[in-house]
């Protein structure tokens, strides 16, 4: 990708967006349209009526209707989140259908044009309608999911994890041990080794991107250089001094990094794994939450981003030469094809970049921009991927020869 001259700037991309999402937006603020068919995409609690459930919910199972629900507003963020308590009649009730939910729209124009700029808004729909139900790992179940494309809206219906397994999210304040950080890289060899250089990627649209072209989408929404050079001042307290000076040319090496991410065989990844994504069940099991961001691309990308932000620095120090040698035998087993171990650790090395840069955006966002997350994760965060960008010498890793 050509990082230096780009057909639009990022303020033109940004007014382009606005134009498209403000308009629809505005009339929905104005007019009230209660979801009541399974086409429809309800944003808000307002809209969702017992009818528009029982169309999503009990379709295929005869005489089941939703008798009454509760709905709770969450949080807002890049989504806008709220709550549902169903009640079913005997139909409903024999059948086993779901009653604790959990929903994530595109309730806000702000969130429309993060979401459609980056072209993720099919991904949590496409993932739990299409691959969540032929992955036996540690993840929400989903229901279901739709997007109307003109207007931004979507919505994400799928098991509420806190009222069914007790899940708590974890933070980088959070201690992740060595066999809960086995746990979670066994899941995704499950989810690497399934869909292994699979044709099935090719027949989803919302799996069409890559490291590369999602954070160059990203990139040009959010104006991803000049947000990042404001994180390091609002970061640079918490990162090694030594890594400070070396920000154009990490620059450089993002995207030289994001190129390889999107070469060789390629599998399906989670796409945003950072331990802000990461729960732990009442039974002590770690799962991957946040399924908006899957594409294609290279198991490297997965595997360094959750490890660079799960451990601690002294423990991923210590540990992760050993998980990844446990990583690659999982996903051997798991229907991959494993690269020896110096290739491994060569790709490892050089994934570690959009851990560091991806959170330099979060803590350096404008007005303008959703907030990804707390300045606590991060900071957090940027305090363990600015210390792996050193450790691992990941600009030479970047810079340097493939491997013969």
């Amino acid at each position: 990708m050509d990082t230096g001259s780009r057909t639009d700037s990022p303020g033109l991309v940004v007014a382009k967006g606005i134009l498209r999402y403000s308009g629809h937006a505005l009339r929905e603020q104005l007019t009230r349209r209660p979801a009541t068919r399974s086409t429809d995409v309800p944003v808000r609690t307002r809209e969702v009526t017992g009818e528009w459930l029982t169309a999503v919910l009990c379709g295929e199972h005869a005489g089941a209707a939703v008798e009454s629900h509760g709905l709770e507003d969450v949080s807002n963020g890049t989504s806008s989140r709220w709550r549902a308590t169903v009640v079913y009649n005997a139909a409903g009730r024999d059948a086993g259908l779901p009653t604790a939910l959990f929903a994530k729209t595109s309730r806000s124009w702000t969130q429309r044009l993060l979401l459609g700029m980056a072209d993720v808004l099919t991904g949590e729909p496409g993932f739990y309608t299409h691959l969540r139900p032929h992955l036996d790992i540690e993840a929400p179940h989903g229901y279901h999911g739709a997007v109307d494309p003109a207007s931004g809206r979507s919505i994400a219906l799928m098991e509420d994890i806190v009222a069914t397994k007790g899940a708590t999210f974890c933070t980088p304040q959070t201690p992740i041990s060595l066999e809960e950080m086995k746990g979670l890289l066994a899941d995704m060899a499950v989810w690497h080794g399934r869909y292994w250089d699979d044709a099935e990627l090719d027949r989803h649209s919302f799996l069409r991107k890559t490291p590369e072209t999602f954070i160059g989408n990203l990139a040009k929404f959010a104006g991803l250089e000049k947000r990042s050079q404001v994180g390091v001042q609002r970061a640079k307290a918490v990162m090694p001094e030594a890594v400070l000076p070396l920000h154009d040319d990490l620059y450089r090496a993002l995207w030289r990094s994001l190129e390889l991410a999107g070469q060789g065989p390629l599998t399906l990844l989670h796409g945003d794994s950072h331990i802000g994504n990461v729960y732990k069940t009442r039974s002590g099991r770690l799962g991957f939450g946040d399924w908006q961001v899957v594409m294609r691309g290279s198991w490297a990308y997965d595997v360094s981003y959750t490890i660079a932000t799960g451990l601690a620095v002294e423990d991923r120090r210590a540990w992760e030469r050993d998980l990844l040698a446990f990583y690659l035998e999982r996903l051997d087993a798991a229907g991959g094809t494993a690269p020896d171990v110096e290739a491994a650790w060569l790709a490892y090395r050089r994934q570690m970049l959009w851990s560091y840069f991806g959170w330099l955006l979060s803590i350096g966002r404008s007005a303008i921009q959703p907030k990804f997350q707390p300045d606590s994760i991060s900071l957090g965060i940027l305090e363990r991927a600015s210390n792996a960008l050193l450790d691992l010498d990941t600009l030479g890793a970047v810079n340097g020869p493939d491997p013969a």
